[in-house]
């Protein structure tokens, strides 16, 4: 407390401050309700990166897709699975050793349209780079993925954007006439986790072979190829009256 005198009057003025206690109770109470609600907000803005970055990546797969399409005289991208894609069995295999070069200049057109800081090499894809599927049940290797695998049509590795994220080339008919233009990519490359199919790991793919996407299948390799159709159109693949993004955890 404190006097003020002038020449009319006289004021008291009182300070009030917090004592020790109180300012500790306080910083107590606000620390929990932090640790209630920080794993939340991370939480939240981790799934925000993911579907920021594949609908980034997405779109430009789609549209280096289409410029190519344009580039060699067809319509759409969806056009360069029918050089080979409506035919037999009997005489897929034919026309895809017809087309091997055409491939090669499909998939180099298509790679050039990104600007590419690093192309991993085969021992890395197999050997040093691990992924999970949808499940998380299963762990295997980068060099099991469409596009980055010596069985791909034609064989393929990783390349890292400038932006950090991977992809694929364009596999080709990896199973006959079943699944043609795969392209797989992972939006925040696969030096950071966590290198999961439908997290940041998706396959795009105009196919419709074994399109698998489901936390209560068993693990294995196919469990997440058909993950990029539901994340997006935002639905969960166990449960279509919730959204997939919101739905991970």
């Amino acid at each position: 407390m404190f006097t003020i005198i002038n020449k009319r009057k006289t004021i008291v003025m009182k300070t009030f401050a917090f004592t020790l206690a109180e300012v500790l109770i306080t910083l107590g109470i606000i620390g929990v309700v932090a640790a209630m609600t920080l794993p939340t907000l991370m939480h939240e803005y981790k799934i925000r990166q993911y579907k920021t970055g594949f609908w980034r990546t997405s779109s430009l797969i789609q549209n280096a897709l289409k410029e190519t399409a344009n580039d060699f005289g067809y319509d759409s991208y969806e056009d360069l699975y029918y050089i080979c894609g409506d035919l037999s069995s009997s005489k897929i295999n034919n026309c895809i050793t017809e087309n091997t070069e055409l491939f090669k200049e499909l998939n180099a057109d298509f790679l050039s349209k990104f600007k590419i800081m690093k192309n991993l090499s085969l021992s890395e894809v197999v050997n040093n780079l691990k992924m999970k599927d949808y499940s998380g049940k299963y762990s295997g290797h980068y060099g099991g993925l469409y596009g980055l695998t010596i069985w791909s049509t034609p064989p393929g590795t990783g390349h890292i954007l400038i932006d950090g994220s991977l992809i694929s080339g364009i596999d080709f008919y990896h199973h006959g006439q079943y699944d043609g233009l795969s392209i797989t990519f992972d939006i925040n490359g696969p030096y950071k986790g966590p290198n999961q199919y439908g997290r940041d790991v998706f396959l795009f793919n105009v196919g419709h072979w074994y399109k698998l996407c489901s936390e209560k299948a068993d693990g294995s390799t196919y469990n997440g190829r058909g993950c990029y159709d539901y994340a997006k159109r935002d639905i969960n693949p166990d449960d279509k009256n919730r959204g997939y993004w919101r739905s991970l955890k």
